[in-house]
């Protein structure tokens, strides 16, 4: 899936100010070149609040892969509306299909911006569940230092860090948990106020980004233990890394994840990119991993290794 949000002017009508679509693609070839109609018959037509449907539906017929080349893409939309039949379709139905407003009773998938917007993040782009092959893509159009081995495996860069930080963890001293955590030189206590200071600036960071990679996905196999957790990072290596980590969920367990559920996930806030203060109280070096039980938290700063979400 992959989700696009749109922003225009607040001088405009309230119902046009955001408009936000999912695509999800459909394998069938035959509808991948009623897509491409749709998108010619679009042409540069816009929704309310100024998004081109066209090139929305385009992005969705590759996974949710943004498209830069816009010229070498329409030639190929082309290509594929000349060579394919659309088996009666008619444009509507196509494009009740291919794009439905979030939240719509025909997507299965969580309400993400519902949840996103409640955690105050406000990307522009999200790519949510991305299949490898688009986070792949991703990943080498956009992280320097990213290739694909001789073994088809993603090689990336992360930064200085190779290797985990044991020394920058942190964890929230709550009364609810602090009998269970073996206090010591790696389980070092922190106050909430930092906490909330790293967390605050994590979202202050991944709100400077165009794009966001969200993971939902379960720790733990069995569903009376397993452990809901949602992933928020700016490196689609992190989203890849995680969803070998967690167990992905089914269509079916997709509601575990929206802000209605009764256990709310696990939020990771993966900023890595960006440092922590170093005179917040309790750091003490640019890096931090945190984690507040009582708050079902995460927030990383100052590394980029994808090991400090395990």
């Amino acid at each position: 899936f992959w989700v696009a949000r749109h922003r225009v002017p607040h001088s405009l009508p309230a119902p046009r100010r955001q408009h936000t679509m999912l695509c999800r693609m459909l394998p069938n070839p035959s509808r991948t070149g009623a897509l491409a109609a749709v998108a010619r018959s679009l042409g540069a037509s816009r929704a309310p609040g100024g998004l081109n449907m066209g090139r929305l539906l385009a992005q969705g017929a590759r996974c949710g892969a943004s498209i830069s080349r816009q010229d070498n893409i329409k030639a190929t939309l082309m290509k594929q509306l000349q060579s394919a039949k659309l088996k009666g379709w008619t444009e509507e139905e196509i494009k009740n299909l291919m794009s439905q407003e979030i939240g719509s009773r025909g997507i299965d998938s969580p309400d993400i911006l519902k949840h996103v917007d409640e955690l105050e993040l406000f990307a522009d782009e999200i790519y949510y569940n991305s299949p490898a092959g688009v986070l792949y893509e991703q990943a080498l159009r956009y992280e320097e230092g990213s290739a694909v081995v001789e073994s088809g495996a993603l090689a990336v860069k992360s930064g200085k860090k190779t290797g985990r930080s044991p020394l920058d963890k942190r964890i929230v001293f709550e009364d609810s948990s602090a009998d269970d955590v073996w206090w010591g030189k790696v389980n070092i206590k922190l106050d909430d106020n930092s906490f909330l200071i790293n967390r605050e600036r994590a979202v202050d960071y991944l709100n400077t980004l165009k794009r966001l990679y969200i993971v939902d996905g379960y720790g733990g196999w069995d569903p009376e233990y397993r452990v809901p957790v949602r992933v928020i990072t700016s490196r689609a290596y992190h989203a890849l890394f995680m969803q070998n980590m967690l167990v992905p969920p089914t269509e079916a367990d997709l509601s575990d994840f929206e802000p209605s559920a009764p256990r709310k996930p696990f939020v990771i806030f993966n900023a890595g990119v960006f440092p922590c203060n170093r005179q917040t109280v309790g750091m003490t070096s640019s890096t931090s991993i945190a984690v507040s039980f009582k708050r079902q938290e995460m927030v990383i700063l100052g590394t980029q290794y994808a090991g400090e979400m395990k």
